[in-house]
């Protein structure tokens, strides 16, 4: 398989490589009560204003709560080992994957 941008890495297809699971936590790194949950479609859930909406790019969800237009790749973490991670950490695992296939 050849290089693929970063860019062009999706939630879905990092959920389809089993590097994380539907229903993985994500954390705002502005406002750490705001959480999201990430579908198995590759779409974000996130409560706001009471209610459960949905986004379907982290940028998308960011955006929401910040109302500014923010990176959603590197708004929202993710805590791995016990660490929090960025969540475009998980583009860096899946490029790495598909060097080593």
């Amino acid at each position: 398989m050849g290089f693929i941008e970063y860019t062009n890495i999706t939630l879905k297809m990092i959920l389809d490589s089993g590097i994380i699971e539907p229903g993985t936590f994500i954390y705002s790194s502005s406002q750490p009560e705001v959480t999201g949950t990430i579908n198995r479609d590759g779409s974000i859930t996130i409560p706001l204003k009471r209610q459960e909406k949905v986004f379907y790019s982290p940028s998308g969800a960011a955006r929401a709560v910040v109302k500014l237009s923010v990176n959603g790749w590197t708004f929202w973490r993710l805590l791995i080992n016990n660490e929090y991670k960025e969540l475009s950490f998980l583009r860096e695992l899946y490029s790495d994957a598909l060097k080593g296939a």
